[in-house]
């Protein structure tokens, strides 16, 4: 799933109105999966000036970048952090946890082959999916497609749960940037 639909599936479950701290962790905790990611791609791009060939055809693959990643994508971390969270009664924790296992258990089945070790720190291997959310030789278009159907669901859910203008503004600018990459490849091509 792209990133800003990982934030929806997590407000639709975890979201309440009247806790913007709550709500401000659980933001946070559906971003941290993939936000070394985006720091590498960042870092290696604009700092280091590799190309967007070189970073996602060689150094995304690399042992050194996937070991990383397995960090923020691991299954077991999150469930540990859920439960400490639940034993010590520190809502923002299991939140946090929780809204990030969400967005891991939403990836795990729609990578083919650029996914995560979601097992550590227990195993690097990775499932291997027959489905991709991006991917059209795996199926990539129709479920692009159901994920841009289910962003819209979501964001109806919350339009209705949150009344005021600001949660509506985040709403809404968390859909546009769900939608705006595919309005640029539609105009492209």
């Amino acid at each position: 799933m792209n990133t800003p639909a990982h934030v929806l599936v997590a407000a639709a479950v975890l979201a309440k109105p009247d806790a913007p701290r709550r709500n401000i962790v659980l933001v946070l905790g559906s971003l941290i999966p993939d936000a070394l990611i985006f720091w590498m791609v960042f870092w290696e791009g604009a700092i280091n000036g590799r190309t967007a060939r070189v970073i996602f055809d060689e150094l995304y693959f690399s042992d050194f970048w996937q070991r990383f990643f397995a960090i923020p994508n691991s299954i077991p971390l999150y469930i540990a952090g859920i439960a400490v969270g639940l034993w010590l009664r520190v809502e923002l924790l299991w939140i946090f946890c929780g809204a990030a296992l969400l967005h891991v258990l939403g990836d795990l089945p729609l990578h083919h082959d650029d996914g995560h070790s979601h097992f550590w720190p227990f195993t690097m291997w990775k499932f291997e999916s027959p489905v991709s959310y991006w991917d059209p030789g795996h199926h990539g278009q129709l479920v692009g497609a159901i994920e841009i159907v289910l962003c819209f669901a979501l964001a109806a859910l919350l339009w209705r749960r949150f009344t005021g203008a600001f949660g509506r503004a985040l709403i809404a600018t968390v859909v546009v940037v769900e939608i705006l990459p595919l309005i640029g490849w539609a105009l492209m091509f």
